[in-house]
């Protein structure tokens, strides 16, 4: 049986160590027959430094580590010089280390190709570089860098220095064009969409497949490549949780699935998939790529609200592509870190927007609701705990409680801002709005005004096959609420499944949750 991949992220070590690899080789081929420069982003741990790796390993012709793959016998297998330079690893904490660092790293691999550089700049030194170890081997070279913004992304809070690290970037990134006589394949990954007049703004030849569907499903793993590579650690999974391999694969795709990057076609986190089959159970895996302490400070420096996220169901991939990281929208950042994922595509370059999963769902609602009303990870973790036990129970009545337990552990302060509100439904959207977020940040899927026939519902989530209807009111009755249910048919979306129809009646004064149910 073949060992997960859990943390390797170079190929050749994934291949010596006998580890499961998704061959995404065919994707690949397409991807450089057809291009010169590519453009790609991904969320973090989404397999882009792997995707890099494989590429070096297949210019440097090593033929014997893809045997077995989809590539094996049509790749040419010529060697050709790689200068693969992983932004990641140099230092970002100011200006001159980030310069300092690149030096350095350039040095190292003229090094390693024995080529002596004279320049003392890092800019001329990349330039030289290229056209020394194009010109000694007599062939052009493939240039791969790996998360190219990272210098930003790490001064996301303060405009000066992120600006600053974009004119370093954008000095060396702007000898890539001058250098195209000396280049085979050049391929650039990273977590933000490129702007036209960013660190690539020379660059006007370089090719973002990020939203094309021919590879929306090059990073990531699709059912059908679970259900094929992971057998014997799909049935582990299942003899320990006492699941059908039909419903442990729709748990896996609820907390890891959902990710689309051209609102057609979907992939799971592979961070997600492999750390579940590992230890097997259902946890939230997400933290751990997506650097929450970074997230808390990006909301609180910014003063990001939950109505700022939540009441947004569209983007654009002009928002996407319009605004440097630093000054975009957070709903076109979350998008791009990974927390928002399209659903589908409404039009041309328009998709609809939300949570992917659990996993990623549950990260952000929980820091959104310790940012704006102080509620802490700890707490949430430990009362989801017995929400989902509650819901999974079906003890209706607890589940109500500990939601209001958690209502009533949120900062008074939070709740100022509330009282300038002035009219009803603006205050049942953001009160749906905390619900949701409290579900999610709980661990529960759920949808917020999921569309029928009739009219939207404010909150609908499944378990088990049993579905939970939730309308909500402010200042009137939780009776009001279930007739609303009743009165628009709501509980036609459960079809022949058991369905819990739920009022739910907020006062906004005594901040007090009041309820009433019934089961269909």
């Amino acid at each position: 049986m073949k060992k997960l991949p859990k943390g390797i992220n170079d190929f050749r070590e994934l291949r010596k160590w006998n580890c499961i690899y998704v061959d995404k080789t065919e994707y690949i081929y397409k991807m450089v027959e057809d291009n010169k420069y590519i453009f790609l982003s991904r969320p973090r741990r989404f397999g882009k430094s792997l995707t890099v790796s494989v590429l070096e390993y297949l210019f440097r012709g090593e033929k014997e580590l893809f045997e077995g793959t989809w590539i094996y016998n049509k790749w040419n297998w010529e060697s050709y010089p790689v200068v693969r330079l992983d932004v990641n690893s140099l230092i970002t904490d100011e200006p001159i280390n980030l310069k300092s660092s690149l030096n350095t790293r350039l040095e190292e691999i003229a090094s390693d190709y024995q080529i002596t550089l004279k320049s003392d700049h890092e800019v001329e030194r990349f330039y030289e570089l290229i056209r020394k170890l194009s010109l000694e081997s007599g062939k052009p070279v493939v240039l791969l860098i790996d998360e190219y913004e990272k210098p930003i992304l790490d001064h996301i809070s303060d405009k000066q220095k992120a600006q600053e690290m974009r004119e370093i970037l954008r000095q060396l990134y702007g000898k890539i064009k001058s250098l195209d006589q000396y280049l085979r394949f050049v391929f650039l990954t990273g977590i933000t969409k490129y702007t036209k007049a960013g660190v690539f703004s020379t660059l006007n030849n370089l090719v973002d497949i990020s939203f094309h569907e021919d590879f929306s499903q090059m990073l990531g793993y699709t059912l059908e490549e679970i259900k094929t590579y992971f057998p014997e650690y799909i049935q582990q999974a299942c003899e320990k949780l006492s699941m059908s391999e039909d419903y442990l694969l729709e748990q896996l795709e609820k907390h890891y699935g959902g990710f689309s990057f051209d609102g057609k076609h979907f992939v799971f986190s592979p961070l997600g998939v492999l750390l579940f089959f590992y230890e097997k159970e259902f946890e939230n895996f997400w933290h751990e790529s997506a650097q929450s302490s970074f997230l808390y400070d990006y909301f609180k420096t910014r003063n990001v609200r939950i109505e700022d996220i939540l009441e947004r169901k569209t983007i654009s991939r002009t928002e996407l592509l319009s605004r440097e990281i630093e000054d975009t929208t957070a709903v076109s950042f979350l998008v791009q870190a990974g927390y928002l994922t399209f659903k589908k595509k409404i039009d041309v370059g328009l998709y609809e927007i939300d949570f992917p999963n659990i996993d990623a769902g549950q990260s952000i609602s929980q820091i959104m609701l310790e940012v704006e009303y102080g509620l802490s990870q700890g707490e949430m973790e430990n009362k989801g705990s017995e929400l989902r036990k509650a819901i999974k129970e079906e003890r209706i009545e607890d589940m109500l409680k500990i939601i209001e337990e958690l209502f009533s552990s949120m900062s008074y302060m939070s709740y100022e801002s509330l009282e300038k509100i002035d009219k009803i439904e603006r205050l049942e959207s953001h009160y749906s709005q905390v619900m949701y977020a409290l579900l999610f940040g709980a661990g529960v899927k759920c949808e917020m005004e999921r569309e029928t026939s009739t009219g939207r519902i404010d909150i609908w989530f499944t378990n088990n096959g049993v579905g939970y209807i939730m309308e909500l009111k402010v200042d009137k009755t939780p009776q009001e609420a279930l007739e609303q249910i009743k009165a628009k048919r709501y509980d036609g979306i459960c079809g022949l499944r058991r369905c819990y129809l739920i009022g739910l009646n907020i006062k906004s004064k005594e901040r007090k949750i009041e309820w009433v149910y019934e089961l269909k």
